[in-house]
């Protein structure tokens, strides 16, 4: 797994780890397909909030592009899924 310079400095600024960000990515409580960026997004419940991870899968790599923690992600997701930008996967 890498990160984008972005998801990077995001995972170290708000010190989401690396094991956080894989068992969101193998265990979400909520995944979608993002039709403009051709990535994955992923929620996983923690502690009352969520925290998002978007990712792509590049040749035989996963990049990390950003990850935060949120207490919107309802209105995200709904948001999203009403401009028809993310289909849900899970």
């Amino acid at each position: 797994m890498k990160y984008t310079k972005h998801g990077k400095r995001r995972a170290a600024e708000r010190s989401i780890s690396e094991d956080v960000i894989l068992k969101a990515m193998s265990e979400p409580t909520f995944s979608f397909y993002d039709l403009s960026s051709a990535a994955y997004v992923v929620f996983k419940k923690l502690d009352g909030k969520h925290l998002l991870v978007a990712y792509a899968c590049e040749e035989d790599e996963i990049r990390v592009i950003t990850t935060f923690i949120t207490s919107s992600a309802k209105d995200i997701i709904e948001g999203k899924l009403k401009s028809n930008m993310w289909v849900k996967i899970k």
